[in-house]
C-alpha cells in the first residue's frame, strides 16, 4: 500500500532538502535522516531512491555519473534552481497538521480490561524509552557542538533537539504523575472490593 500522500510530500521536501544541503547520494541521505533527524523523521532508501528519481524527471535535480576505480558506479545528485525555488516555497508554507498516532496511550485508555501493575508497567517502560530517547538526544547535540562539527544548519538543527527533549522531559513528568494516579487506583479498587463492589470489568 502507498504512504499516505501527505507522507509522499513531506519525504518529497525531505529529499530536495537535503540536495540543498549538498548532500548528493543517497546513502549520505539516509545516513544524515539516522545520524541527525531521527528523532522526529525517518526515510527509506524505497523512499528516498524513486523521489530522487522523480526530481530529475521534473527537473528538479540533476544526476550524473561517477565511476570510481575498484568500485562499483553511483550516481550523484544535485538541486537545480527550479529545486530550490520550489523548496524554498514549500519552507514558506504552514505545515500541513500530522494526526497523532500513540500506542501507548491507546492501550492506557483500555487499561480498565488489566490489572493496575500491567499498567504501571506499561508506564515504567515508557519512561525508560523516554530516558534513553534524552541521552540519545543528548549525544546528537554533543556531536553537533564537537570541533570540527560547525554547519551553517546546525544552530536549526539544535533548535529542532531542543523540541524533542521538551517533549521527554514533559513525559517523563507525565509518566511520573501517571504512576501516582494508577497506583491511588490501585488502591481504591482494593478497597471498593472489601466493599462488596463491582469487579474489574
Amino acid at each position: 500500500m502507498p504512504p499516505p500522500k501527505r507522507r509522499r510530500r513531506g519525504s518529497r521536501y525531505a529529499v530536495l532538502g537535503m540536495l540543498s544541503m549538498g548532500l548528493k547520494t543517497g546513502y549520505a541521505m539516509k545516513k544524515h535522516v539516522e545520524g541527525n533527524l531521527g528523532h522526529y523523521w525517518s526515510e527509506s532508501y524505497g523512499q528516498i531512491y524513486p523521489i530522487l528519481r522523480q526530481l530529475v524527471d521534473e527537473g528538479l535535480a540533476t544526476c550524473t555519473e561517477e565511476r570510481r576505480k575498484g568500485k562499483p558506479m553511483r550516481n550523484l545528485y544535485s538541486i537545480t534552481p527550479s529545486g530550490r525555488k520550489e523548496l524554498r516555497e514549500w519552507l514558506a508554507m504552514p505545515p500541513e497538521p500530522q494526526p497523532q498516532r500513540s500506542e501507548i496511550l491507546l492501550k492506557l485508555s483500555l487499561g480498565n480490561r488489566v490489572s493496575s501493575e500491567t499498567c504501571q508497567k506499561l508506564i515504567r517502560d515508557y519512561r525508560q524509552q523516554c530516558e534513553q530517547d534524552l541521552a540519545y538526544l543528548d549525544d546528537i547535540a554533543s556531536a553537533l557542538r564537537g570541533p570540527g562539527a560547525q554547519h551553517r544548519d546546525q544552530p536549526y538543527w539544535l533548535m529542532t533537539l531542543h523540541h524533542g527533549r521538551a517533549i521527554r522531559e514533559a513525559e517523563l513528568a507525565w509518566c511520573g504523575q501517571t504512576l501516582a494516579h494508577l497506583r491511588r487506583l490501585a488502591t481504591q479498587k482494593k478497597q471498593w472490593k472489601k466493599e462488596g463492589g463491582a469487579s474489574d470489568g
